[in-house]
């Protein structure tokens, strides 16, 4: 079986943004404080920004770097499904 390969930032980064949504999740679930509940949000849109770049960022990385092109693809490929992106695209879909 073959090992997928990973830009360890990236999925460092893939990581804190799941943990930031659990803890939203959590403290929904427990209803919380909140306030900690839209601290946690606005952090979940400025993740938002930052992976947004960061994606961007790996893609022309794919172009530069042509010997971790398999690198660089798997690390763009789990950034989209970071909890971020997840969260905005759930709060498109549920305002449309």
């Amino acid at each position: 079986m073959k090992v997928l390969k990973f830009n360890k930032v990236a999925l460092i980064y893939f990581a804190a943004g799941w943990l930031i949504g659990i803890f939203i999740v959590i403290n929904m679930v427990l209803q919380t404080n909140d306030d900690c509940i839209l601290v946690l949000i606005f952090i979940s849109a400025f993740n938002l920004i930052i992976n947004l770049f960061s994606m961007l960022l790996l893609f022309a990385f794919i172009f530069i770097f042509p010997e971790n092109r398999v690198e660089f693809k798997n690390s763009l490929f789990l950034l989209m499904f970071n909890f971020p992106n997840l969260f905005f695209l759930f709060l498109t879909l549920s305002i449309i």
